[in-house]
């Protein structure tokens, strides 16, 4: 065996020994808990809440809208106006 392996293997072994106990399980110091998720009026205002429920109604009633237009179209294309105006 060449010194130059043994120094390498003193090396080696001493490098691991000193990695495996640095990575030594210790106990933590307190219990960890988890915290309940906060909930929304934890978060935000009353006002926040009320202008961001208004926002979410007013996207809805703009997409049933868009909806009813397509519907809409979709009639025209299959039966024209003139023939359900002429029915009324």
């Amino acid at each position: 065996m060449s010194p130059r392996y043994r120094v390498v293997l003193a090396l080696t072994s001493l490098l691991l020994c000193t990695g495996l106990l640095g990575t030594v399980h210790r106990p933590a110091a307190k219990s960890a808990r988890l915290a309940p998720p906060p909930t929304a009026s934890d978060l935000y205002s009353r006002r926040a809440l009320r202008r961001a429920r208004t926002i979410l109604q007013l996207k809805l009633l703009e997409l049933r809208e868009e909806r009813l237009d397509f519907i809409l179209r979709a009639l025209e294309r299959h039966i024209p106006i003139e023939v359900l105006l002429k029915e009324l």
